[in-house]
C-alpha cells in the first residue's frame, strides 16, 4: 500500500494562512494605481533647439542602422536610381504603390508588381506616410505601399518621402494619418526602425534574419 505524505500540518497550515493575507493586502489595494498618470503629456525628452524634428530624424534613422541619402529635386533623385539600380543589383525593383510609378513615369526605370518570395533578393521601393523624429522610425501603411508585401516580403527596402514628412512624435504621426484618410483608414500600419534583428541564433546579433536585410530612405525636395 503507497503511502502519501501532505507534510507537516501545522506547516502546510502556516503557509495558506501567509498566503491568504497576501490575498487579501493585493485585494485591499485601490485598483486605481495611475490616477495621477497624464496620458496627453508627451514623455519624450524635447529636441534641442537649434537641432529641430528634421536634424534629430536623420541622426536616430542612421543610428537604427538605415542608409540616408538626401536629394534637392526628383530630377536628381531619378538618375541617381538609374546608377543604383545596377551599382547595387536591385533588379527587378519592385513596388506597388501608385506615388512611385508616378514617380517613374518616363524615366525609363521599370517597375515590377510581382513581390515573388523565391527571388534570392527582392528590393522594393515605397512612399510613406509619416518620418517620426523621436525614434527615428518610418510610418508605413498598405494604402500607401500598395501591399503587405511591399514591406514585409522584402530584403532591402526602399522608402521616398519629402521634408514635409517628418514630425517631431508618434502622436503627430497618428493625427496626420488621421487627417489623410478620416474615417477610411488603413488595414494596416506598421512603424519600422530600421532593418530586422535577432539574437535567436546562438544569442548572436543577426541583422536581417527575420525581415528586411536593409532599409535606405530618400529624402527629396518636394517640387
Amino acid at each position: 500500500m503507497k503511502i502519501f505524505s501532505f507534510g507537516n500540518l501545522s506547516e502546510r497550515t502556516n503557509k495558506e494562512q501567509i498566503l491568504a493575507k497576501v490575498r487579501e493586502a493585493v485585494m485591499a489595494k485601490d485598483e486605481n494605481l495611475f490616477t495621477d498618470v497624464n496620458m496627453k503629456a508627451d514623455t519624450w525628452t524635447p529636441f534641442k533647439e537649434e537641432d529641430g524634428a528634421d536634424f534629430t530624424f536623420v541622426e536616430r534613422f542612421k543610428s537604427n542602422g538605415g542608409i540616408f541619402v538626401y536629394f534637392e529635386s526628383q530630377a536628381d533623385f531619378i538618375n541617381a536610381m538609374k546608377q543604383y539600380i545596377v551599382e547595387n543589383q536591385w533588379e527587378p525593383l519592385c513596388s506597388t504603390s501608385m506615388k512611385m510609378e508616378a514617380v517613374f513615369k518616363d524615366s525609363g526605370i521599370e517597375l515590377c508588381r510581382d513581390y515573388n518570395t523565391k527571388r534570392k533578393k527582392t528590393v522594393s521601393i515605397v512612399d510613406c506616410e509619416s518620418l517620426i523624429a523621436h525614434t527615428g522610425s518610418i510610418m508605413i501603411t498598405d494604402k500607401c505601399a500598395g501591399s503587405r508585401a511591399a514591406y514585409s516580403n522584402v530584403d532591402t527596402l526602399l522608402v521616398f518621402a519629402s521634408p514635409s514628412q517628418i514630425v517631431a512624435s508618434m502622436k503627430d504621426a497618428l493625427h496626420s494619418l488621421k487627417e489623410k484618410y478620416g474615417s477610411s483608414k488603413p488595414t494596416e500600419t506598421v512603424i519600422i526602425s530600421g532593418a530586422s534583428k535577432s539574437t535567436e541564433i546562438d544569442n548572436q546579433l543577426v541583422i536581417g534574419a527575420q525581415g528586411i536585410k536593409q532599409i535606405a530612405l530618400f529624402l527629396v525636395e518636394e517640387e
